[in-house]
């Protein structure tokens, strides 16, 4: 990821007005252009401007190497474009930060977004690290189970037996299906169980 403070052509660690400033003066230039270019040229002062908003509001600092998270890292900003739908953005900031400064929420943030985009077995990977990495987040254990039954086809419910052991599939809609069939029949040799008005 390109140096954010360079694609505002701002100096790195100014002020946030100045930043705000910067930004607005070059989106304005974007904002009402319907080309391609200008379409990516947005994206980029988007991605600029949110990521150094995000390293203003937590500890983490934005070297020319990349993003750095300290621990304890404040991921409001990446759950927030997650909630938004903007899942390309929430993983552009998470892999910017280096795998030595990676914790237990970063893979449940990961495997949030690869569960959102479908991705089942990567989302299961990352849960089942961030479980790995704080065992007693119950968060994690329940995404971790609930991407695990969807992977293999959906929660499984025991049926229900009757007082004489056997399965008690006398449901509305079973009973329904029933008498549709029944009715079926019967008007395939000249009856009718059930006469409409």
């Amino acid at each position: 990821m390109r140096n954010p403070y360079e694609v505002l052509g701002i100096p790195v660690g100014a002020p946030l007005e100045q930043v705000k400033i910067a930004y607005k003066y070059h989106a304005q230039k974007y904002q009402n252009d319907p080309s391609p270019e200008a379409a990516r040229k947005m994206e980029e002062l988007n991605q600029a401007y949110d990521s150094i908003i995000m390293n203003s509001s937590s500890s983490n600092t934005y070297s020319n190497s990349g993003y750095t998270a300290s621990s304890g890292a404040d991921y409001s900003d990446i759950r927030a474009k997650i909630n938004k739908g903007r899942l390309d953005d929430a993983q552009i900031l998470l892999d910017g930060i280096p795998e030595s400064n990676r914790d237990a929420e970063w893979y449940y943030l990961k495997g949030t977004i690869m569960q959102k985009r479908g991705w089942l077995e990567e989302a299961a990977n990352n849960f089942a690290t961030a479980n790995r990495l704080d065992p007693s987040n119950n968060t994690y254990k329940i995404a971790y189970n609930k991407v695990i039954n969807s992977r293999n086809g959906g929660y499984r419910t025991e049926r229900k037996q009757s007082r004489s052991g056997k399965d008690d599939d006398c449901s509305y809609l079973s009973c329904c299906c029933d008498l549709l069939c029944a009715d079926a029949c019967c008007e395939c040799m000249g009856g009718d169980l059930i006469s409409c008005c």
